[in-house]
């Protein structure tokens, strides 16, 4: 068979920007996902545009807090032509919260295949 892709390559591979909680990558790899943190990337101190310039490359959805930057770093790849593998953002939540962040993370990580979140701007939110 000719180039198939891996059956790896339909899931969605995630990037954590640097205020995302490590518990959330510790109990997403535990089902299966493929998570990188800036930590573990040594980015913590990288800006938002090389964070996504480095999940890009990575081909990993960046999951950020950080929607008031990283809307437009998306409508400026758009009308630029780049392509990144998708940005995901999402309300701060408590850590009393953390139940529901990791449940709209699973449902949506559910929902998109890695192609259909190529070059998608996704609110977590909407996956309640």
């Amino acid at each position: 068979m000719a180039d198939s892709p891996s059956f790896e390559s339909f899931f969605v591979r995630l990037y954590f920007d640097r205020h995302i909680m490590r518990r959330l990558a510790v109990d997403l790899r535990g089902k299966g996902f493929d998570v990188l943190t800036t930590e573990e990337a040594g980015k913590d101190t990288a800006s938002d545009e090389e964070q996504l310039a480095l999940a890009a490359a990575e081909h990993r959805a960046i999951l950020t807090f950080n929607i008031r930057d990283f809307a437009p770093l998306h409508d400026q790849w758009q009308k630029s032509g780049q392509s990144h593998s998708g940005i995901i953002v999402s309300q701060q939540l408590g850590s009393r919260q953390y139940g529901h962040l990791l449940q709209r993370m699973l449902r949506m990580l559910n929902h998109f295949t890695s192609e259909e979140m190529a070059s998608n701007f996704v609110h977590l939110e909407q996956f309640k």
